[in-house]
């Protein structure tokens, strides 16, 4: 499909650079097969946790006496609950091993009184190798959330997010922890797989970015391959954006071009316009080679913005566009690619229960109001609580759907 829309569209001659970054695979997506690649191989500790949380959610009375032990002799915040994970969700691995973290000492004080819960207790040692994998997934999951994101444009944000997990990545490989290394080296099969060169046209993004542009790219690549590979790859994102930037620059020509033909009542300016139709393209190549710098190339040298602080970018560029027309129009167009589908896909994610005991006669037009209204209250910031858009709250009805919404809890289904 992909493909045959892209052949219409170059017939057409309606893509830019001959449709080279007409499709962008889902960077939320690429991540999750990264990751569920080296979990397969690390299940030995973590199945352990899953265990544990099994264990207590089996025993009503004992998961009772667990969270009054937690609260009240460790005054620990008892909102929060040991998760169990869904084999499909990676991120709902992470969850169920940052909640066990949590509860850690509970866990520890819980095996000492309960002989059932003996089997299932962690030594220090698998404790620490718990807390390694937990700090290690943390760098993915943090990087998900920031690409999944749907109020701000993420373009921007490609090239810092896969930079951190490759060098995540290489970092741990050359760790000194001998049970992460396979786990790793899957990984980083993935990460090649999808990653070994980075997208040109959201590299460019980043450019286009003011607390970024090249100087980010180059400190990133001389990070992981040396300066000069650095400069070389620097170099190869500037040419693109200089191609890209010159296209933008004809077409603006070509658009304002009839009008100056037109204004004039005179049939000279009108008589052999054949003659002349490639001359625009002739006056932008010799004009290039001018002396007169270009917008492209006055937004470079301009200092950069500071990396760390708070930008709305697409405002920054509204305003800019009175000093670089043409370029601000590039990057708007740039900075509205979607490097996730997620957003999109959360709408319609099943991952809590509209059909329960309490509501399980729905026709489908009310399941699909529900649907909507929720990822329009979602979207304006209100809390939907654990039971949802209807109905009561029923904290002791559903232990499953309170899990599911956890799992849900900022990645809405991102990794499916």
């Amino acid at each position: 499909m992909a493909t045959s829309l892209k052949i219409r569209l170059l017939a057409n001659k309606s893509l830019l650079h001959g449709g080279d970054f007409f499709q962008i695979r889902c960077c939320c997506h690429v991540i999750n097969l990264i990751v569920q690649a080296g979990l397969n191989l690390i299940d030995g500790v973590v199945c352990k946790i899953r265990n544990v949380a099994k264990h207590l959610k089996n025993s009503v009375p004992k998961k009772k006496k667990f969270y009054e032990i937690a609260e009240q002799s460790f005054h620990l915040n008892t909102r929060k609950r040991l998760r169990s994970d869904c084999c499909v969700r990676w991120n709902s691995t992470f969850i169920m091993l940052d909640r066990a973290i949590y509860f850690k000492a509970v866990l520890d004080h819980w095996g000492q009184r309960d002989r059932e819960f003996g089997i299932f207790a962690l030594s220090e040692e698998e404790w620490e190798k718990i807390a390694i994998l937990h700090k290690f997934l943390k760098v993915f999951y943090d990087v998900t959330n920031q690409f999944s994101a749907s109020k701000h444009p993420t373009a921007n944000i490609y090239f810092r997010g896969v930079w951190e997990i490759h060098r995540k990545l290489i970092e741990t490989a050359n760790g000194p922890y001998d049970f992460m290394v396979d786990m790793v080296r899957e990984m980083q099969v993935k990460f090649n797989k999808y990653w070994s060169e980075y997208s040109l046209i959201l590299s460019c993004a980043t450019v286009l970015d003011p607390r970024c542009k090249l100087e980010l790219v180059e400190y990133c690549y001389s990070k992981l391959y040396g300066e000069i590979s650095a400069r070389e790859m620097v170099q190869n994102i500037k040419n693109t954006l200089y191609d890209l930037f010159e296209e933008y620059m004809l077409r603006s020509t070509s658009v304002f071009s009839p009008k100056i033909g037109t204004s004039s009542g005179s049939d000279v300016g009108n008589q052999d316009a054949d003659s002349f139709e490639d001359y625009e393209l002739f006056l932008s190549k010799k004009q290039k080679h001018d002396h007169r710098k270009s917008q492209l190339d006055l937004y470079l040298e301009e200092q950069n913005l500071g990396l760390h602080i708070d930008l709305d970018i697409l405002a920054y560029w509204r305003d800019a566009s009175g000093r670089f027309p043409e370029l601000a129009s590039m990057a708007r167009d740039i900075l509205a690619i979607s490097i996730s589908t997620v957003p999109s896909e959360s709408a319609f994610s099943m991952g809590k229960k509209l059909i329960n005991p309490w509501r399980n006669s729905l026709s489908p037009k009310t399941i699909q109001a529900i649907t909507c209204y929720e990822d329009w209250l979602r979207a304006k910031g209100f809390s939907l609580g654990q039971s949802g858009v209807l109905g009561a709250n029923m904290e002791e009805s559903s232990e499953d759907e309170d899990d599911e919404e956890e799992m849900e809890e900022g990645l809405h289904g991102s990794v499916i």
